[in-house]
């Protein structure tokens, strides 16, 4: 509940709001702290790296600097792929599926040594599309072709010592910005051309140009765990290569009159370490401290009616200094109390245009937790969340500022968690009001520059309830329900946006839907020679979401359906899909022309129906 995430529209690049906290595109960083088995994500472009091999994925909502790291302004995700196994361990999956959508992925794992073990997973991707350009013949533009592998070495020569070594590559290459027009509008061209009038009657992608972008990534980590008696000394290591760019058609129009090519790289060292306590029924303590360094080239060229903008370009060296802590204390018997703080230093310098900044930040935070028995909990937090601010990579013609602020937010929560039923019923219920300071909000205009401004004031309230049972013992059941409120309580004039203040004042903040509700079931059927027939069904009910800070635009409620049907064995699984069963045309991501100077409003289609299957192997 109230996490919102899509990950297409070119590869590299995702919206993510979670509890009203958005996702800044370009150069601006994630709303969350996004880890991957123990390791931060050093790079926004990370977060659509491919998912395979994976054994749980979890989602901690509201600020979580002490514990997960830099970014953490609305929570974390957590990934944590299947670790190396004592014994040996083969698996295999492949789909296939409309849009001529093939999917293989392979693992394997197993002892080396009776100190050394490995894990490697490989996973290779071929789509066709489902989404068609009308005005070029039909031709896809959700293309994509991609290949991950990983591979992960533990070492465990003592029982104080750990060493986890991981190795991962990815190469992604797909459609980019295949957004249509979603409005009437009117493109002027030089005398003696008449202007071009187009509209969107029809839900479709009309654009003269087929776009494509790319992203190739490496990276390696080191996580080292060392037993020192007093408490475990744990270092983690990483280094990061990223290769990205894309080009499209920025006006969606049927003419050549805005095309852009964006290219992206970076390389990204981190160093982290922390000394944790060895677990105590009354006090756990933990410090570190952080280091990131990233040298970061970003570029962008603009051709506008056929003829080339002189490109904009940036050199950006970016440093982060931080230390953390936290601090569990059981007061009394029943009651506990958690402290924790992290102390950000954020160092961001364009080399290019010479300009240097510094952002700092203190970001404390305290849960008091009560256990009215072993099944239940109520608990109260507050807690200080901060994403640095940073520098724009401005086009010629570009109105935008130079710059953006930091933002910070104070976050209030409340919640009660439960497992009833000899633990068959779980709930949790939690209600939060966030105080927001500079929020950061993505824009982009004409020119191509995507940029980042700030909205001095707003607040958000909302909740979110949890359930999952177990009614039976062959049915599974989750449900949950979010909702969110919010307002822009202050707003300036900014330089670039055609919009007013008096406009935005008093508007809900965009990107998060008022409310959502989702509820899953799973139903297991024992047949003969231990076959087990398991269907599941997913329905998800999203609320009207407001595109635009002044909420004239708005994507109104839909639904969406997911099934499936399959046969399971203990050495492999056939199974049938449906994504999207009821068709539903829904609008993924929206800019208004008012705000940004296009011809027309642009929005980013949603995907179709999908119908596939999958089959898995185990060894």
């Amino acid at each position: 509940p109230n996490l919102r995430f899509s990950d297409d529209q070119e590869v590299g690049v995702s919206t993510l709001v979670i509890r009203g906290v958005r996702q800044n595109r370009g150069t601006g960083q994630p709303p969350v702290s996004f880890r991957v088995d123990g390791v931060n994500a050093t790079n926004n472009l990370l977060t659509t790296q491919e998912l395979f091999d994976v054994e749980r994925v979890e989602v901690v909502r509201g600020p979580q600097g002490a514990l997960y790291g830099r970014n953490a302004i609305g929570g974390a995700i957590l990934i944590t792929n299947n670790a190396p196994t004592p014994a040996p361990e083969y698996r295999a999956r492949f789909s296939a599926a409309q849009g001529e959508d093939f999917i293989l992925s392979a693992s394997a794992s197993g002892p080396v040594t009776d100190t050394l073990m490995y894990r490697a997973a490989v996973r290779l991707q071929d789509r066709e599309g489902q989404l068609k350009n009308a005005y070029l013949d039909d031709q896809y533009v959700d293309f994509k072709e991609s290949a991950a592998g990983r591979a992960r070495l533990l070492f465990a020569p003592t029982e104080r010592l750990s060493v986890d070594l991981r190795g991962e590559y990815t190469n992604q290459e797909g459609g980019s910005g295949y957004f249509m027009p979603a409005s009437e509008g009117v493109l002027p061209l030089p005398p003696p051309d008449p202007p071009i009038f187009f509209g969107n009657p029809v839900f479709e992608i009309q654009s003269n140009v087929i776009g494509e972008s790319f992203v190739e990534f490496w990276e390696g980590s080191a996580k080292i765990d060392y037993d020192t008696g007093f408490g475990t000394l744990t270092s983690i290591t990483s280094y990061t290569d990223v290769d990205s760019g894309n080009d499209q058609d920025l006006d969606q129009t049927l003419v050549d009159a805005i095309n852009i090519v964006v290219i992206d790289e970076s390389q990204t060292f981190a160093q982290e370490l922390r000394l944790a306590s060895n677990g105590d029924e009354k006090f756990d303590w933990m410090a570190g401290l952080y280091l990131f360094d990233q040298d970061r080239f970003r570029s962008l060229a603009t051709t506008f009616l056929g003829t080339p903008v002189p490109p904009a370009a940036q050199d950006l060296k970016l440093r982060n200094y931080a230390a953390f802590g936290n601090l569990d204390i059981e007061l009394v018997e029943d009651l506990e109390l958690t402290l924790a703080f992290r102390y950000d230093v954020e160092k961001p310098e364009d080399t290019t245009q010479g300009r240097s900044e510094t952002f700092s930040e203190l970001q404390p935070k305290a849960s008091l937790a009560y256990y009215f028995n072993e099944d239940s909990l109520g608990y109260v937090t507050i807690g200080k969340g901060f994403r640095a601010g940073g520098f724009n990579n401005l086009a010629p013609g570009s109105n935008f500022e130079a710059g953006f602020d930091s933002e910070t937010l104070i976050s209030y929560e409340a919640g009660f968690k439960n497992t009833a039923a000899g633990g068959r019923v779980r709930t949790s219920l939690s209600l939060f009001y966030i105080d927001y300071t500079d929020q950061q909000y993505f824009l982009f205009d004409q020119t191509g520059t995507q940029a980042n401004i700030n909205v001095p004031k707003s607040e958000i309230l909302g909740g979110e309830l949890e359930v999952t049972a177990t009614p039976i013992e062959s049915l599974d059941v989750n449900f949950g329900l979010a909702l969110t409120d919010s307002e822009i309580k202050e707003y300036d004039d900014v330089p670039g946006v055609l919009v007013p203040a008096e406009d935005i004042i008093g508007s809900k903040v965009p990107g998060a839907p008022v409310w959502t509700l989702n509820l899953g079931l799973q139903q297991s059927w024992a047949l003969p020679r231990s076959l087990d027939l398991v269907g599941r069904i997913d329905w998800e009910h999203r609320g009207k979401t407001y595109w635009t800070l002044d909420n004239l635009d708005t994507q109104e409620a839909y639904d969406l359906v997911n099934l499936s049907l399959g046969l399971d064995e203990e050495r492999w699984e056939v199974r049938l899909f449906v994504n999207n069963l009821l068709d539903e045309q829904y609008i993924e991501w929206f800019f208004a022309a008012r705000f940004i100077g296009l011809p027309a409003d642009i929005a980013w289609p949603s995907r179709p129906r999908q119908v596939g299957m999958e089959l898995s192997l185990r060894f």
